[in-house]
């Protein structure tokens, strides 16, 4: 199943979606849909950017509840949702179209191949992880230390506000990320994302 968004602009960090206790029960069942985000030029026809962020990706996290619509509005108090696109990490938007072309299908299946690990995780499981991978793509680069993720200690803290013991949990979802094949150990301390 999919869900399919498209505009002639490119996406901002915000995407306007559906009734938000409609969409959380959604995302919650076992058929929660891939989502298809595109651009478009409506002069030539054509489509700029495609990308598809695959299930496992589009979990309650990145889900923002609107304010109710007022009591003027023809579905007074009706309340909407956006997607949180800025909380995806970058594996979870993987591109098919890209700047008007078509990306070879080798590569668009490896970056799909690289993240299904998490399809097997629990909602519960699945936020730490992505929250954990988005502050290690953040870094920009593909080896990185162990110091530079616990830089996201207090970010990371802000997200779980139950979490007493923020930094063993980020490395535990290092080890488990590591253990997927997504990271890999370097040395003490150090890792490398897998291209």
């Amino acid at each position: 199943e999919f869900e399919l968004k498209s505009q002639r602009g490119k996406f901002g960090a915000k995407v306007l979606d559906g009734e938000f206790k409609t969409k959380c029960e959604r995302l919650a069942a076992s058929n929660n849909p891939n989502l298809f985000l595109m651009n478009y030029d409506l002069s030539s026809r054509a489509v700029v950017n495609l990308f598809i962020m695959p299930k496992h990706f589009f979990v309650r996290d990145i889900l923002e509840e609107r304010k109710p619509l007022a009591a003027t509005a023809r579905r007074a108090g009706w309340i909407g949702s956006r997607i949180l696109l800025g909380r995806v990490p970058q594996s979870g938007k993987i591109q098919i179209v890209q700047g008007g072309v078509v990306r070879a299908k080798e590569l668009v299946l490896a970056e799909w191949q690289k993240t299904l690990f998490l399809r097997n995780e629990s909602p519960e499981t699945r936020g730490w992880l992505l929250d954990v991978m988005k502050c290690v793509e953040s870094l920009g680069k593909r080896e990185f230390t162990l110091e530079e993720v616990y830089a996201f200690e207090r970010h990371l803290g802000d997200l779980y506000p139950g979490n007493q013991n923020v930094k063993p949990k980020i490395r535990q979802q290092l080890q488990y990320l590591r253990d997927r094949g997504f990271i890999e150990f370097v040395s003490r301390g150090n890792y490398r994302l897998r291209s």
